[in-house]
């Protein structure tokens, strides 16, 4: 098969890449909080359209295989963090996040705390993604121990931090964090101090939850030292592997994420009396839907961003080349066929929309009594859901990869995969969202119950089917600008 380079885009093209990858990625991180979706495996699902998008545009080189696609989704999904009360924290006040009868339920804090650590939270938020897919424009041969090294590097200074230096950091960007946290301690009859107790208990936030303003340190602490672990991974592809475009790559888009989760946040404390947006009477349709609004404008942000970052990329770097064939990246054909079912097809583009779809019907019988175990029935449909599509991909993969001795499982080009790919698992993942268990039914619930024009302003005016709306629009919109693009980012002969 011959390939050679394939995509030509405009500035017209590369303008319309970004806002559509902004609106892509926004459903997508969206829908992340929903039920069935949800912390690594929601980033997984945003991982596999963001890769999908990054591939099709930018796909004409050898390393953008089709064996990096699961590594690429796996990569954001492992380093998936948590937030806890630190996403509140801009208003000035730090939340207990337990009853107490000593302590009072919140303390004020300055509100550039908050914003200090919501910055280093999104900075450590896909380090490892990141890194990788600036790896994958950089001219430099990676091999699978460079990347080890850098994985090795990122946990090793985030563990590392976690029980030392991050302790002696969060004083100096939240002291009441500390300080709260160990009358937390002392209130509960615990006779350690919080960096003792993170220790002792290994940074678990099951045992830090039921400890007034401990949830808050814990977190504080991880974030704090995934940050670290960022910062050291992508100095260590500069100066160890010498590769300063991963690297440069690599800290734009961990930069481009801090703030996008940090700017977001404005939707959570638009609505409070106290912190940088205190003068601002946030309208009611704004302020009672802050969490989903800062979810969907999280990703929004991102997307745009670290689009702008690749679309900004000299032609020398973002031009790709041309080859004849695709690397032989196993070896053995047959470790390389079981990859590919299995990872490449089965993982990316069936379990990530499997187990959500699972979950949710699973909940939808729970709810009519016609089961009694959610969890088993959960993982019973999606198992099925999986052997349906494991089938079709183990024998797509042997049939290339073993029969016709082909070093890709699909008789077709990585980016003109992609571009298929995208609307396809968008089309699935917001089926799932819409029209699968009872979450679902709550996007027209205020619909249905609006019987007249009056009240259905009345809803719009508190903030009922904002929500659903901007999802619908953004769905409407990503395929309108969709077209375009898959027009546009012609073949070069």
């Amino acid at each position: 098969m011959e390939l050679k380079k394939t995509r030509e885009l405009s500035a017209g093209t590369k303008f319309l890449a970004v806002i559509t990858c902004a609106i892509m990625t926004g459903f997508m991180w969206r829908v992340r909080g929903e039920h069935g979706w949800g912390s690594m495996w929601g980033m997984f699902a945003v991982g596999v359209m963001l890769t999908l998008f990054i591939f099709a545009l930018f796909g004409n080189r050898r390393k953008m295989s089709y064996e990096a696609i699961p590594a690429a989704v796996i990569l954001l999904g492992i380093t998936n963090g948590g937030w806890g009360t630190l996403n509140s924290q801009m208003e000035g006040f730090l939340g207990s996040g337990v009853d107490s009868s000593s302590l009072p339920a919140s303390v004020e804090i300055s509100p550039f705390s908050g914003l200090c650590i919501m910055l280093i939270l999104g900075f450590g938020w896909m380090p490892l993604y990141s890194l990788f897919i600036g790896s994958l424009f950089s001219k430099k041969e990676y091999k699978i121990k460079h990347y080890v090294l850098l994985i090795a590097v990122f946990y090793a200074v985030t563990y590392l931090f976690k029980f030392t230096v991050s302790h002696y950091i969060l004083p100096f960007i939240n002291p009441q964090a500390v300080e709260m946290a160990a009358q937390g301690l002392a209130e509960k009859g615990v006779e350690l101090s919080p960096m003792m107790a993170y220790i002792k208990n290994f940074g678990s936030a099951s045992w830090a939850k039921v400890i007034p303003f401990c949830r808050n340190y814990f977190t504080s602490i991880d974030v704090i030292s995934a940050a670290a672990g960022a910062l050291f991974s992508s100095l260590t592809a500069l100066v160890v592997l010498k590769d300063k475009i991963a690297s440069l790559i690599s800290l734009a888009m961990n930069f481009v994420m801090a703030l996008s989760i940090t700017l977001a946040d404005a939707f959570m404390i638009i609505d409070a009396n106290t912190g940088f947006l205190a003068k601002i009477s946030a309208p009611e349709f704004i302020a009672n839907n802050g969490w989903p609004l800062w979810e969907y404008f999280t990703g929004f942000l991102m997307g745009f961003g670290v689009m702008l970052i690749l679309v900004c990329l000299p032609k020398s770097i973002s031009a790709g080349e041309e080859f004849s064939e695709y690397p032989q990246v196993f070896k053995k054909r047959g470790i390389h066929f079981i990859y590919s079912a299995v990872l490449t097809l089965m993982f990316t583009f069936a379990l990530t929309l499997a187990r959500p779809a699972g979950m949710r019907f699973a909940d939808w019988m729970l709810e009519r009594k016609m089961i009694s175990d959610e969890d088993t029935v959960s993982i019973i449909i999606t198992v099925i859901l999986c052997v349906l599509a494991v089938i079709p991909a183990f024998v797509i993969s042997k049939k290339n990869i073993i029969a016709r001795e082909l070093n890709i499982p699909l008789a077709m080009r990585t980016e003109d995969f992609c571009m298929k790919a995208i609307p396809a698992y968008f089309i699935l993942t917001t089926f799932v969202y819409f029209f699968i268990g009872d979450t679902s039914s709550l996007h027209f619930l205020e619909f249905k119950a609006a019987k007249s024009l009056s009240m259905l302003l009345e809803t719009l005016k508190g903030g009922g089917l904002v929500i659903s709306g901007l999802m619908v629009i953004s769905f409407v919109l990503f395929f309108a600008f969709y077209l375009i693009i898959r027009k546009k980012a012609v073949v070069k002969k």
